[in-house]
């Protein structure tokens, strides 16, 4: 009996050594089987991939529970390979599971749920979540300093995520600390990156240009351009978005002069660095492009943001929300020249895409809707304009303090659709309404009080009170002096309408050196052949006329003339108007036959561009009428 037991047990090595061997051949360890996923992977097999991933997990759960943290581990590389995939919505429920694994095993303020939570965030961010991706990110921000204290320069770049996804919501103040926290960490970071400190401070520069803050955002932007030029070549393209940033600054500041030449170097510095055909070249062809339009100068900003929309239709899906910003950029500039008739679709496609890709609730869809609004209005297309007002008001007012500054916009435009409407009893509350928001959300001296005042002098001037418009305006060309340079063509747009309203309120004394004084600054802006300076001369010429001075307003109408054919066209409105003026002057020195040739011209104008029924057409036919019937005058003009 003593000689079996050694055999036995020799025999039960054998089995069990045999059963070891067919387990290890049947189930190869994780490693392997790691391996084999991360083949497959780099292979694009992805079927085979997530069916190695599964047993692993399964083998995992046999011998861990569900809940144990090597499932964790096999559950956060089937997320990766979901999100490799393109199935990010399939990624976010696995990515859960692990993040409460991690908790049970870990703590919910373990360093080691970061990943997990940053990965979490970029998901919801991409799904449109906005709201789900900031708590991630706060989160991760409250365990990285209960973990490693405030000043923790690896929490830099978590706050300036943070500073983007608040920035994307909209929540500018709360985004502008965040980008202020990030610039801290990385100065104090004794090694710091150069180039991500450039990033934080140029993301600071921008939300508080975005907030009217222009002598706040410039210095960041001057600091990060600094940086640059201390640590980059000189032909870098990493250039470009600081100069960009830094000029847009400088445009809304009113500094075009400075802010251009900018734009154009970071322009230059792209096509050379990517081609002519690159998509990156996108932001300053765009805002060249809109500060040209600003200032008027069409034909030079038009090429620019044709060939911006081109190059986002080329690298983006046609209904796509970058489209869809080219889209509105252009849409304004067609809104500037008057050319309603093609800017009104673009408008509508760019909110037809909006509605479709944005939240109903999204500030992009409020403003399209505005501005759609306010080009059917210049096209007195009245009740659809005025409707789209009221709905881009509505939305802008149940997002709250946040949106006082759109609010006040559009009760600006639906006062100044009222006004022309004639309904000043309810325009001058929503205009009042407009002030009292932009004041406190700005402050009462903040520039772009002064158009609002300007609208409230109209108003006033409307209801039969224009001394009492003149203090609305001098307050608006007080808070205009003192923001902008003596040449911005703003404070010439205000002299001329002040000019105007002492007129109306029978005080001509200034009226003469306020429109000579606009004359100038706009001569200094824009150059001696703009159509702000032709129409200013006209203004001249006509108060001129009006007080009996024929011999200094002639030379004026007839500058005025020529440049309102050059810049405007020979068939247009404004030509006819000044053309119908400078014959009643001729009329009024005896150029009878002269004045009824221009008047002939005028008329012929106005009739086809403005109809017959305008009261303009049917002023000159009458005048035209009065002059056929003199006798004509040996000498024609």
């Amino acid at each position: 009996m003593e000689s079996l037991f050694p055999a036995l047990a020799l025999l039960l090595f054998f089995i069990i050594r045999s059963l070891i061997a067919e387990r290890r051949q049947l189930v190869p360890d994780a490693v392997d089987l790691n391996r084999q996923v991360e083949a497959y992977a780099a292979q694009r097999n992805f079927p085979l991939a997530e069916q190695t991933l599964n047993r692993l997990i399964q083998t995992a759960e046999k011998q861990n529970g569900p809940n144990g943290i090597e499932v964790a581990i096999f559950l956060r590389r089937f997320a990766r390979l979901k999100i490799d995939q393109g199935q990010q919505a399939a990624a976010i429920p696995i990515l859960q599971r692990v993040l409460s694994i991690q908790e049970a095993n870990l703590g919910a303020n373990s360093p080691d749920l970061l990943q997990t939570l940053d990965w979490l965030a970029q998901l919801h961010r991409a799904k449109g979540d906005i709201g789900a991706s900031i708590e991630l990110t706060r989160r991760m921000l409250t365990i990285r300093t209960a973990a490693y204290g405030d000043n923790d320069w690896r929490s830099a770049a978590t706050y300036n995520g943070l500073g983007l996804l608040l920035h994307q919501k909209g929540e500018l103040d709360a985004a502008a600390h965040a980008f202020q926290r990030s610039v801290e960490l990385r100065e104090a970071q004794a090694e710091g990156n150069p180039a991500e400190l450039v990033v934080s401070l140029n993301n600071l520069g921008i939300v508080l240009q975005q907030q009217s803050k222009l002598a706040e955002a410039e210095p960041p932007l001057r600091r990060a351009l600094s940086i640059q030029e201390k640590n980059l070549s000189s032909e870098s393209p990493d250039f470009a978005p600081t100069l960009v940033a830094l000029a847009e600054v400088l445009w809304k500041k009113g500094d075009f002069e400075a802010a251009g030449p900018l734009y154009r170097r970071a322009l230059e510095l792209q096509e050379k660095a990517f081609g002519a055909e690159d998509a990156r070249l996108v932001p300053a062809l765009s805002e060249l492009g809109r500060m040209l339009t600003q200032k008027q100068d069409y034909d030079d900003a038009e090429p620019l943001l044709r060939r911006a929309l081109a190059l986002q239709e080329k690298s983006h899906p046609p209904d796509s929300v970058p489209v869809a910003e080219s889209l509105e950029s252009l849409a304004t500039l067609l809104r500037g020249k008057q050319a309603f008739a093609e800017a009104i679709p673009l408008l509508r496609r760019t909110l037809d895409i909006k509605e479709k890709k944005l939240p109903p609730e999204h500030a992009g869809i409020s403003i399209t809707i505005g501005t759609l609004g306010w080009a059917l209005w210049q096209q007195h297309e009245l009740p659809e304009a005025e409707a789209l007002m009221r709905r881009a008001l509505a939305i802008g007012e149940r997002a709250g303090e946040d949106a006082n500054v759109f609010v006040s916009a559009q009760l600006l435009n639906l006062g100044s659709l009222l006004h022309e409407k004639g309904d000043f009893a309810s325009a001058e509350p929503l205009v009042w309404r407009s002030l009292a928001l932009k004041e406190k959300a700005l402050g009462a001296d903040h520039v772009s009080c002064s158009q609002v005042l300007e609208l409230l002098a109209a108003l006033r001037v409307a209801q039969g009170d224009p001394k009492g418009g003149v203090p609305l305006l001098r307050q608006a060309l007080d808070l205009k002096e003192r923001a902008f340079k003596p040449n911005h063509p703003q404070i010439a747009m205000t002299l001329v309408n002040l000019a105007n309203t002492l007129q109306q309120a029978g005080s001509p004394e200034e009226v003469e050196s306020l429109l000579r004084r606009a004359l100038i600054v706009y001569e200094s802006a824009f150059g001696y052949e703009h159509r702000a300076v032709g129409t200013t001369t006209f203004q001249l010429a006509t108060f001129l006329h009006k007080r009996g001075r024929f011999a200094d307003a002639e030379p004026l109408y007839r500058r005025a003339l020529a440049m309102s054919e050059k810049s405007w066209g020979p068939e247009h409105a404004e030509t006819a108007a000044i053309m119908g003026m400078l014959a009643k002057l001729l009329h009024a020195t005896g150029d009878v036959a002269g004045a009824r040739l221009l008047m002939g011209r005028a008329y012929d104008i106005a009739s086809k561009t403005l109809g017959d029924k305008h009261p303009t057409t049917v002023d000159m036919k009458a005048t035209l009428n009065g002059l056929m019937m003199k006798q004509t005058s040996p000498q024609v003009n």
